[in-house]
């Protein structure tokens, strides 16, 4: 039966799977239009008066189905940062997928598969993001934004932070900072057509950060995530590299947060 289940019977269990997760943090559906693409969410704003939002950025997903096989959807099978937006206490939360993720057919006219990916940091990748974190922050009545990520929703949040000047702090989990290095170690396709945050630690340095990888992490590396960090500080940042036992690239960092340890603005 499982063979015979059709491409939208099975991105409407991957829906179904983020609604579960969304209702669990209270987290309620929104779309984002920014132009190229339209860009899905889950919120919870709770506090009109609180001044930041806390945003949550979505890893690559569902990118490949084998080493040789571009998957056709890049909806994740489980959306760790949604996960990790449902048990983020802050009254003002929001939890973004990345391009092409969770929208319907009609909303996919612009999705190539080279935005999951070797463009998967594109400029206009990093922009239409930018307009999405733009409309969440003043849909929820803030002033500044904290940003989080997973994985690719890492490295994306840190180069959107890095052409904003609201961000009050950047955190991500097991994200390929350094994404050139971690293509060439890990003998990946180059990601040819995307931006990479190594470019942009000058501006980065001003953000307080802390990154976290797990002990166990078999897809990245931790040099992909030093050699980020240790730039970094070179150019005078507070960044952090921390390595979190018992955890590896998909398991289990809703487990683990927020209890990881606080930075500065976050809510532990």
């Amino acid at each position: 039966m499982v063979a015979c289940q059709t491409v939208t019977d099975v991105l409407s269990e991957r829906d179904e799977i983020a609604n579960r997760v969304a209702r669990s943090g209270n987290l309620d559906p929104f779309f984002v239009q920014t132009g190229k693409f339209e860009l899905a969410g889950y919120r919870r704003f709770s506090a009109p008066a609180d001044p930041t939002v806390s945003i949550y950025i979505e890893g690559d997903g569902l990118a490949f189905l084998s080493e040789s096989v571009v998957s056709r959807d890049p909806t994740p099978r489980d959306p760790v940062s949604l996960r990790l937006a449902a048990r983020d206490p802050s009254p003002n939360v929001a939890y973004l997928a990345r391009p092409c993720q969770y929208v319907d057919a009609p909303s996919r006219a612009n999705c190539q598969y080279t935005y999951w990916t070797k463009a998967r940091f594109a400029p206009e990748v990093v922009r239409e993001t930018n307009l999405a974190v733009d409309a969440i922050k003043k849909n929820a009545g803030a002033q500044s934004v904290r940003l989080y990520g997973y994985s690719g929703g890492g490295v994306l949040a840190a180069l959107v932070a890095g052409v904003r000047s609201d961000v009050t702090s950047l955190v991500t989990f097991g994200a390929p900072l350094d994404h050139v290095t971690w293509t060439r170690v890990k003998r990946f396709t180059p990601l040819s057509e995307s931006m990479t945050p190594m470019t942009d630690v000058r501006d980065l340095a001003r953000i307080p950060q802390v990154h976290y990888l797990g002990e166990d992490d078999d897809v990245v590396p931790p040099i992909a995530v030093t050699s980020f960090v240790e730039a970094v500080r070179a150019a005078g940042g507070n960044a952090r590299f921390v390595e979190v036992p018992d955890v590896g690239h998909r398991c289990c960092w809703q487990q683990r947060w927020p209890a990881l340890g606080p930075i500065e603005g976050h809510r532990s």
